[in-house]
């Protein structure tokens, strides 16, 4: 594991995939799988270079807004700086599952049009009207392609995914149904549309 600064830490991260590939994809996740590959079989089909980085609290610390010296804003900065290391000059592909979903969106908008595809998976909506007329600017002039991918038992569901792509310049949802979702509590997971999204991050990287 690779570690890059944020605050008085570090943040995690790893890359698989091709190494030198001209398309990188940046993969933000809670949890002790964060920064492992979401499915390698699936993953050896692209030409891309997948960073994966471990995110957790208070990197995730919701004020609601994400901006200034708040734990988060500091987080998406951080996340800038090791984008632009990563991948210096070229645009790039971002994935943001559940809880890190808001920092995917957030660091999108940060990056403006070096990040052209965008997808966010199981995300709810934001929960309080506060929340959601701070978020509602940001989602309007987000410059990426965005998949918002729900379904199963939870915890975002279709709804939630109309809310984000009604508010999107260029998105479209998934709702995936319940029996081609095979984690231990029905929830959609990364792994479980690794395919689909890799797809939508990486236009045209797949293998010949």
């Amino acid at each position: 594991m690779s570690l890059a600064p944020w605050l008085d830490g570090e943040l995690g991260y790893r890359s698989f995939g091709t190494p030198g590939s001209p398309r990188a994809v940046f993969v933000l996740r809670t949890g002790d799988v964060a920064t492992t590959d979401p499915d390698a079989r699936i993953t050896s089909g692209f030409d891309v270079r997948v960073v994966a980085v471990g995110l957790d609290a208070p990197e995730l610390e919701d004020p609601p807004v994400f901006g200034g010296q708040t734990p988060a804003g500091l987080t998406v900065d951080a996340l800038r700086a090791l984008l632009e290391r990563e991948a210096p000059g070229a645009t790039v592909g971002l994935v943001g599952e559940r809880a890190a979903g808001p920092i995917a969106i957030y660091l999108a908008a940060a990056m403006g049009p070096v990040v052209d595809r965008l997808a966010i998976v199981g995300v709810r909506s934001p929960s309080d009207p506060l929340s959601r007329d701070l978020r509602t600017p940001l989602l309007e002039h987000l410059d990426a392609e965005v998949l918002v991918v729900v379904g199963g038992e939870g915890p975002a569901d279709h709804d939630d995914a109309s809310w984000y792509v009604d508010r999107l310049r260029a998105a479209q949802a998934e709702v995936v149904p319940s029996d081609d979702i095979d984690s231990v509590n029905g929830h959609v997971t990364l792994t479980s549309v690794w395919d689909r999204v890799l797809t939508h991050v990486a236009p045209g990287a797949e293998r010949r």
